[in-house]
């Protein structure tokens, strides 16, 4: 039978500093290599931070160089790897989440529901196609996003077996972000996953604590505060999770 694990990267960002940034994720990709991580969703902006003063500075394209290390790591690792930059696009910026695939596709995905001054920064995205491959299809969303049943309801009809969150989620909007992300999973039968920032970012305390929901709406495991790997692993129907710290460096 069949494991598919899935992980949220619960990791932090040094403000604006993509050399460190980078790097950061790249210790978070090969420990998840370790424990045969096959998709791996880091929390939104966490290239860059949350920093939306600096935002026209950080912008990337997709091809830009610094990324390229993502797509050696989704190739050699066979994983599929999601992160969060200011994406620098022909019609302007988006708040986006670019997934790189193990066989050398990137798919961008920019947030629709664009939140404060964020939308004086960015573009508004779109839906994007899903990805992955028989009972694996994976949706995109970041953070504001999550409050829309539109985009949930749109993801399952598509076909989607997993709703992939990258989000910057404080204490006072943990509980009411949980309460639709379990929603969206038992309302539409399928499993959500939320990657949260593990420290302070663009003025913001990020609560922590990314979460796996099946597709029942069952929590299946949850992490606490600071940087983990929170994985979660499909034999059959069935869910489990782990928690690990991430190790410095990881043990490959």
């Amino acid at each position: 039978m069949s494991v598919w694990s899935i992980a949220a990267a619960q990791s932090g960002s040094r403000p604006g500093d993509l050399a460190w940034n980078i790097s950061r994720h790249l210790d978070f990709i090969r420990q998840a290599a370790v424990h045969h991580v096959d998709l791996l969703i880091f929390p939104e902006l966490s290239l860059t931070g949350y920093e939306l003063d600096r935002v026209t500075e950080l912008a990337m394209p997709m091809d830009d160089p610094r990324l390229e290390g993502f797509a050696v790591a989704a190739t050699e690792h066979k994983m599929s790897i999601i992160v969060g930059l200011p994406l620098l696009t022909a019609d302007g910026i988006l708040l986006s989440a670019i997934a790189f695939l193990p066989d050398g596709t990137r798919m961008a995905y920019g947030k629709r529901n664009l939140f404060g001054d964020e939308k004086k920064l960015f573009s508004v995205g779109e839906s994007v196609p899903l990805f992955g491959y028989d009972q694996h299809h994976v949706a995109m969303a970041i953070c504001a996003d999550i409050s829309v049943e539109e985009y949930a309801r749109d993801a399952a009809r598509r076909g989607a077996n997993l709703y992939a969150t990258g989000v910057l989620v404080s204490e006072n909007g943990y509980h009411q972000d949980c309460e639709y992300l379990a929603r969206w999973s038992r309302d539409y039968k399928m499993a959500v996953l939320m990657a949260n920032h593990a420290l302070p970012t663009g003025g913001y305390q990020s609560a922590g604590k990314s979460v796996l929901w099946d597709e029942s709406g069952r929590q299946v495991v949850t992490g606490g505060e600071g940087e983990q790997l929170v994985i979660a692993r499909r034999t059959g129907k069935d869910w489990q999770g782990e928690v690990h710290s991430l190790r410095y460096p990881p043990v490959i």
